[in-house]
């Protein structure tokens, strides 16, 4: 057959909300068409194909053909992963016969280079999402008066993978004319009228979930490409898009809770956000710095109880377990810490599902997709930074907070735990900061400079720990009105806490040669690029 196939990309934002708040949302007069046009109604079927080993997965491709009506349209999309917010994806398409695949119609090179050799038969179908589809095209104007044309489809039905099926209840707002902040104007217009949710998942992301029953994967951050010459400008932008990648990538595991590793990396992706909010502070309008500053710190402050459980029974607990297996005072410790746990998801849950989370995310993916720190309130000298070479200013902020670090851990042996704890914040600030920058220099020149950083930060981070330890098994011993105590656990908290330390005062004397062996490291920046 004559195929007439198209490659474009796709830029659309995706909200999750219950039927009932659906159907509240499809009657906001944001989404009545000036022209009075009625909606688009569609039920529609796609099935997705793989190869028995998920190859197409894999390779982050997703691979369907969509009957609509009498009609069937094969559609390969390119970046498709469990990782995004603001869904960009190249996207191919064009009509077949019937819902069996045709890998001859597609004539993109590009995209045959993807799929990779494919043999005749191999691809099958894995899972089926059936939805009744309503369509209604918004144009106008966006916050900046840029003309703007929006395709809001509303989405009810289900994710069907071997007999198991998922209700799916979403809006998809695609960009078909304009800048992307137009889409996250309209997300926030419509969170006025009621709450949703970013899905951070595409569909085809929750479809192979279900048909292989894995959980949602974490992940860990992006590698930057940040180069010498590009400017300051450019570089913020593409440091504060991977930070809130990280942190987004992370939402579904982090909610589902069975992996520690989500809320782990979801926090570090925050903490990377906050961290170059400060590194770039100085070139920001300073209201903007404060609001991303103390969302980000509320979010994090959010994940923070489920993540010091996960390491108190991971980390601290089970090494004192595994030395005295027949303790039965540590059974009771255990499952009165795992409560606790149980009960500081719940709160991540709460928390990630609150109006508050949602709208931090769409104000700031708007604010970000239109550089909003270019704004009245950014002063000449920081429009001048702005537009220096990256390296110049990398230079700048390296040997600043280097600088920081080395002031605090003065005199380290001798300094108190409340100090040792700044030195660490320090460190972290440092960690991120290099992070952020290495990429600008000579691998070979940064090498020792981070190892002797990573091995002081796991000192200091092992003393916080315990810290934290001391905290949670504190909070364990109060007593709790309305319950009784379990027998025992007074004695396990006091056993752990003596064993750890002990194990610090052990601990003292790797801790100030990590100290020594950083400071007397030579930093690696202003060796390059001059």
């Amino acid at each position: 057959m004559a195929a007439d196939p198209s490659m474009g990309t796709e830029v659309e934002l995706k909200l999750r909300a219950d039927p009932e708040t659906l159907e509240r949302l499809w009657q906001a007069p944001q989404l009545r068409g000036a022209d009075g046009a009625a909606p688009k109604v569609k039920e529609l079927e796609n099935v997705y194909y793989d190869t028995a080993d998920l190859r197409l997965r894999k390779r982050g491709l997703a691979f369907r053909i969509r009957r609509d009506g009498t009609r069937f349209i094969q559609t390969v999309k390119t970046g498709d992963t469990e990782a995004a917010g603001l869904f960009s994806r190249g996207e191919w398409e064009g009509p077949v016969p019937s819902l069996e695949p045709r890998l001859d119609v597609i004539g993109d090179p590009d995209i045959r280079a993807a799929l990779g050799l494919i043999l005749p038969g191999e691809l099958r179908p894995v899972f089926t999402t059936r939805v009744h589809r309503e369509v209604q095209q918004v144009n106008g104007t966006d916050s900046l008066g840029r003309l703007k044309m929006i395709e809001a489809a509303f989405d009810r039905g289900e994710i069907e993978a071997a007999g198991v099926v998922q209700p799916l209840s979403e809006i998809e707002l695609e960009l078909v004319q304009g800048a992307p902040r137009a889409l996250f104007d309209l997300a926030l217009s419509l969170q006025d009228i009621a709450p949703t949710q970013l899905e951070t998942r595409s569909k085809s992301a929750r479809g192979y979930a279900l048909a292989t029953g894995r959980r949602p994967a974490w992940h860990r951050a992006k590698p930057l490409a940040l180069k010498p010459q590009m400017s300051v400008d450019d570089a913020l932008t593409a440091v504060l898009e991977t930070c809130l990648l990280h942190w987004t990538a992370n939402e579904a595991a982090a909610l589902d809770g069975s992996d520690p590793e989500g809320v782990h990396q979801m926090r570090v992706g925050l903490r990377r956000f906050r961290s170059a909010i400060s590194v770039f502070s100085e070139l920001l309008p300073e209201e903007h710095a404060t609001w991303l500053n103390g969302e980000a710190r509320w979010a994090l402050g959010a994940l923070g109880p489920a993540r010091d459980w996960d390491v108190f029974l991971a980390d601290l607990l089970a090494p004192v377990e595994a030395e005295r297996p027949d303790d039965k005072d540590l059974g009771v410790l255990r499952q009165a810490a795992e409560e606790r746990r149980a009960a500081a998801y719940v709160q991540v849950r709460e928390a990630l599902s609150e109006p508050r989370y949602t709208r931090f995310l769409l104000q700031l993916g708007g604010w970000l997709e239109d550089r909003g720190w270019h704004c009245a309130a950014l002063t000449p000298a920081q429009a001048v930074w702005l537009d220096q070479p990256l390296l110049t200013l990398a230079n700048k902020l390296l040997s600043r907070r280097h600088g920081k670090t080395l002031k605090r851990g003065k005199h380290f042996a001798r300094l108190p735990v409340e100090d040792r704890h700044k030195v660490r914040i320090a460190m972290k600030k440092l960690r991120y900061t290099t992070e952020f920058f290495s990429d600008l220099y000579p691998a070979k020149a940064a090498r020792p400079y981070i190892k002797a950083m990573r091995g002081l930060q796991e000192s200091l981070g092992h003393l916080n720990d315990v810290a934290v330890a001391e905290t949670l098994l504190a909070e364990l011993a109060k007593p709790q009105k309305g319950r009784r105590r379990p027998a025992g656990l007074d004695r396990s908290v006091g056993k752990v806490i003596g064993w750890y330390a002990h194990a610090v005062t052990q601990f003292e004397p790797e801790m100030c040669r990590n100290w020594k062996a950083f400071a007397k490291t030579k930093p690696f920046w202003n060796r390059s690029g001059k």
